[in-house]
């Protein structure tokens, strides 16, 4: 077999690492997470997002903790949103339930997360203007 010969095997990636590298390359100009304690620390170019796109990069984050074991689930409700990130209850909320119906986020049981095969869709979707809009 010679090596530019195509077969099924090819197409096999590893997700983690795939996933991995994207969430640290759109993340780390926005967000950092504390080593100890797990929260978010919001970095300057966060601050200059749009509701939808700071909601997105807090679930984003929740994803990349939840592959460092450092919580349980993807999964986050709109009051844990709005505790990490400091972003009005009453903004997240509707936000959320926008997103999804987007078909940006999943929801279940009143809680959201971006499902794994939509993050280069949300990564697109907060690189496009990346200020106010």
């Amino acid at each position: 077999m010679s090596e530019n010969q195509r077969t099924l095997e090819n197409l096999l990636v590893d997700e983690q690492q795939m996933n991995e590298e994207i969430l640290h390359d759109l993340l780390e100009n926005y967000i950092r997470i504390g080593k100890q304690s797990g929260d978010l620390i919001p970095q300057e170019g966060f601050r200059g997002l749009t509701a939808k796109k700071q909601t997105l990069i807090v679930l984003l984050s929740q994803k990349a903790r939840f592959e460092l074991d450092m919580v349980e689930s993807e999964w986050m409700s709109p009051g844990g949103i709005s505790s990490q990130s400091g972003i009005n209850k009453n903004t997240v909320y509707p936000t959320v339930r926008e997103l999804a119906n987007d078909g940006l986020l999943d929801s279940e049981d009143g809680s959201y997360r971006v499902p794994s095969h939509g993050i280069d869709r949300v990564c697109e979707f907060i690189k496009d203007g990346e200020t106010n809009e």
